[in-house]
């Protein structure tokens, strides 16, 4: 079982580079958003997919776990996620996959 603060490395495969380069990019954009704890107006980073930032509007003080943003980086057709959290894998599990990775896995955590 993971504790809070444990590294964590999340990686979704998608269907082309380019996709995953758009996707980490999104997904740096939205991890920047949380992380400036602005809770207005949800810019649509996920619009490209077809999916909507208000599904998946967190609370800096309220429904994350890390200290620092995580980040999101392209390798090939996957992206990446570097984080420290335990609370929030689901949710970031559960959009890689509403953007498309047809695979999500958690580095070190068998299936």
């Amino acid at each position: 079982m993971r504790e809070a603060g444990d590294d964590v490395e999340i990686i979704g495969t998608f269907d082309t580079p380019e996709t995953a380069r758009s996707v980490a990019k999104a997904l740096n954009n939205w991890f920047s958003f949380i992380m400036d704890g602005e809770t207005e107006e949800i810019p649509d980073f996920f619009d490209e997919w077809g999916v909507s930032a208000e599904d998946y509007a967190l609370d800096r003080d309220s429904d994350v776990d890390w200290d620092e943003a995580p980040i999101a980086r392209a390798r090939g057709n996957r992206v990446a996620i570097e984080l420290q959290s335990s609370g929030t894998l689901d949710t970031i599990e559960e959009l890689l996959e509403a953007l498309g990775a047809f695979d999500v896995t958690v580095a070190g955590e068998e299936e």
